[in-house]
């Protein structure tokens, strides 16, 4: 396996959970755990928002799925509407959640839209959700009293996205900890004998890059055409805002082959797309 150059600090007296957000970084903590390189936390949890790339959500049933079962952890992937109705717009006031782009503001001189909503699906579909899970699943007065440290993904590479939360309810970083990078991560699956792990991310999320889009057109044909739907129901209601900058349907949008694939990096990898 691969080195690790440093250990992680566990604190088994409280309720350890790995929040999995079924990507690259979640996957590898997966097979450090397999591998008794990390201790094992008493679950782990994917909330799927019911909008998860297939390929993603394929890869966690086939392959760690099993694995977990092999050394008795426990992996919950638990379907967003079970928990919470809060689907695609507040009930209170009508905000959209994603952070779609805009034309509200008008359009740019290349004609792409102006703006983007703020975006707020991590917190509804997925953060809210999971706490909400592990209430009702352990008991909330169980918890409170334990404490709860929620295993994130971050990757050494990423220090903007560590936040330190002190509380009942605290937040680890295992492969931050241990100085291990993403590609490091993806290195670290691949040698445990397992396929490249793919990114994971909704299929409608607006903050895809353009080669992350021509990637699920070429090799996710099915997301990408429940993306193209997705998009035409919401302008019923929001004719203004669009899932990529360009404001045309995303069929017929100019996508730029030479664009890299950064955006969800850092954002979707972990249980927590935002946080």
């Amino acid at each position: 396996m691969t080195l690790i150059q440093r250990n992680f600090k566990h604190d088994p007296t409280r309720f350890n959970v790995l929040s999995s957000g079924g990507g690259t970084q979640s996957i590898a903590i997966i097979c450090l755990i397999h591998a008794k390189k990390l201790p094992k936390p008493d679950c782990i949890v994917m909330i799927d928002t019911e909008r998860e790339a297939s390929n993603a959500l394929n890869y966690q049933r086939q392959y760690m799925m099993p694995m977990c079962h092999e050394i008795g952890l426990d992996y919950y992937i638990v379907e967003k509407s079970l928990i919470s109705p809060i689907d695609l717009i507040y009930p209170k006031n009508g905000t959209v959640l994603p952070g779609y782009h805009s034309e509200f503001n008008g359009r740019n001189k290349s004609g792409h839209c102006k703006g983007k909503q703020p975006g707020y699906c991590s917190v509804k579909w997925k953060s809210d959700v999971f706490q909400k899970f592990l209430n009702m699943q352990y008991g909330e007065r169980y918890l409170t009293k334990r404490g709860v440290n929620i295993w994130l993904g971050m990757s050494f590479d990423e220090p903007k996205r560590i936040k330190t939360i002190l509380g009942k309810w605290q937040r680890k970083y295992p492969l931050f900890e241990m100085m291990i990078t993403r590609e490091t991560a993806i290195k670290l699956v691949e040698d445990y004998g397992l396929p490249t792990p793919p990114r994971s991310a909704c299929w409608m999320c607006p903050n895809r890059s353009d080669a992350e889009w021509l990637w699920m057109k070429d090799n996710v044909p099915e997301d990408f055409k429940k993306a193209c739907e997705h998009e035409k129901e919401l302008q019923q209601d929001f004719p203004h805002l669009w899932l990529t900058r360009y404001g045309v349907p995303l069929d017929k949008a100019p996508f730029l082959s030479q664009d890299n694939m950064t955006n969800l990096t850092q954002f979707c990898d972990t249980g927590m797309c935002f946080s």
